[in-house]
């Protein structure tokens, strides 16, 4: 019987002959080599350049594997154990005599090339893993690309390159699923500050925030622009804008705020005494949280609400005053004024108990009305509002958008977190409904550094009570008045209180 060697058809498809057949798996194999010992070298020249750069990226283990080469080639095994031996025997000693260093230029090194390896190996997978992606025309997926990773001892920030369709928002919603991946403790999104198209992934490993940390010098600029009250979750100090703005703190019941305000009195001493600051403050708690150091205060107002519905009036009252004083001459209280001219800044303890929570209609609306007209004429005249509020709802807190400085401690939700800071922090990572109980002080501000509002994440230092009767005992504002009788509507509509004064 003829063999037979042509292509048979069968259903308009071309069927192989044995022939072929058989010289298509000799073929096979062959690639299936080549294939292998490719792969098998690229392997090799990975695990070669990874090691080089280990040894580069970790000076100490560089000059181990270095010493443990040449041993090989000098001595063969044998040698290569004894340099073994002798390098665990030092690493040991090392670690032992000197922690701090060994931590230093070892383990946190090594802590870092790993990460960084890991970012540049999943980087890819996890994208697509966690729905960072997007797909184009053809059907292939496409993620944005690692371009720069900077490594810091707790922080590291990826430098990423959007692509098409995927946009910050959308990375900030996984941003839960990266911190898992990477056994982080969050990530944030933040804008790139060169670069636009840009984003920069911020991976949280350890919250130097936890721990306590104080320092006690240069705690305000000289034009009062500036107060020092904490810590940057990058190490960086916490400076609070002061002149110029009003500061809103919220945050829950035991979530610091009068920690914070007790950093900003302790800043502010050395002004006071010299006086360039005048406190006034307003305590609707009875005096819990001001009387300690009521020496401080060049008025203190606490007790019915009476008396601290006049206390805000006066201070409305002294801002217009000294708008007309300075009108015609300046656009702005000056630095160089202070002298003759002290920055006000009014304390308000709890701002819903004056303009919420007080009975009296009567009452509730001057109160409102006085801490109204200070918002928004105060910023030139040098009056500075600081009020602090457990609930920033909008029903509640209506003017909470006059306060230009908002500062954002402990809250129940997301929702009030945007209130507070903007619609975009709490996706941008200021989850300041995860803030732990037991670290007090610990919020979010924006920051506004090179016009890229970015949710930083700060603490405030801790401010005893021994330190503040200290305070309050070394630096006592040079003149103290009181808070004068509330004036009637009659007496209003015509002029100012008795008690203001221009200065």
């Amino acid at each position: 019987m003829r063999e037979i060697t042509t292509a048979r058809l069968w259903r308009g498809q071309t069927i192989r002959t044995r022939a072929d057949v058989m010289r298509m798996e000799r073929l096979h194999e062959r690639s299936r080599l080549i294939r292998w010992s490719l792969t098998a070298g690229w392997w090799a020249g990975w695990l070669t350049v990874m090691t080089v750069w280990a040894a580069l990226y970790v000076p100490a283990l560089g000059a181990a594997l270095t010493v443990a080469a040449l041993a090989w080639l000098a001595l063969g095994p044998w040698g290569l154990l004894v340099v073994v031996l002798v390098g665990a025997l030092v690493a040991r000693l090392w670690s032992r005599s000197s922690p701090a260093s060994w931590e230093t230029r070892v383990v946190s090194r090594l802590r870092r090339f790993v990460r960084r390896t890991r970012y540049r190996w999943s980087w890819d997978d996890v994208c697509a893993a966690t729905g960072v992606k997007a797909t184009d025309a053809s059907h292939r997926v496409i993620v944005p690309r690692l371009l720069w990773v900077s490594l810091g001892e707790h922080v590291d920030q990826l430098h990423v390159q959007l692509c098409a369709g995927v946009t910050p928002g959308v990375i900030a919603r996984q941003a839960d699923a990266l911190a898992c991946e990477w056994c982080a403790l969050e990530v944030r999104v933040l804008a790139h500050p060169t670069r636009e198209g840009w984003v920069l992934l911020r991976v949280v490993y350890r919250d130097m925030l936890a721990e306590d940390e104080d320092e006690r010098d240069n705690l305000v600029t000289p034009d009062f622009q500036w107060a020092r009250v904490g810590r940057r979750e990058d190490g960086e100090p916490w400076w609070l804008r002061l002149m110029g703005t009003h500061v809103l703190i919220a945050g829950l019941t035991g979530a610091g705020k009068s920690g914070l305000v007790a950093c900003i009195i302790r800043a502010l001493a050395p002004a006071i005494a010299a006086g360039k600051v005048r406190l006034v403050g307003v305590d609707p708690k009875g005096g819990m949280e001001y009387r300690m150091v009521s020496e401080l205060f060049y008025m203190l107002a606490y007790g019915d609400d009476e008396h601290l519905v006049a206390a805000l009036e006066f201070a409305a009252d002294l801002m217009r005053q000294r708008a007309e004083a300075l009108g015609g001459n300046v656009r702005k209280l000056l630095a160089r004024m202070f002298g003759d001219y002290p920055l006000y800044v009014i304390l308000v303890d709890e701002l819903l108990a004056l303009t919420t929570y007080i009975a009296n209609r009567e009452l509730k609306d001057r109160a409102s009305a006085a801490v109204r007209r200070m918002l928004s004429q105060g910023r030139a005249p040098g009056v500075v509002v600081i009020g602090c509020v457990q609930d920033p709802r909008k029903e509640v807190l209506s003017f909470r958008d006059m306060f230009g400085y908002r500062v954002a401690l402990r809250l129940d939700s997301d929702v009030e977190t945007r209130m507070v800071l903007s619609d975009s922090a709490y996706d941008r990572g200021a989850r300041c409904d995860a803030i732990p109980e037991a670290c007090p002080g610990m919020g979010f501000v924006v920051d506004e550094d090179g016009g890229k509002r970015q949710p930083i994440k700060v603490r405030a230092d801790w401010v005893s009570d021994a330190e503040l009767a200290y305070l309050a005992a070394e630096y006592p504002a040079p003149e103290r008045v009181d808070v004068p009788p509330l004036a009637t509507r009659a007496k209003r509509s015509g002029g100012s209180t008795s008690g203001g004064q221009a200065a």
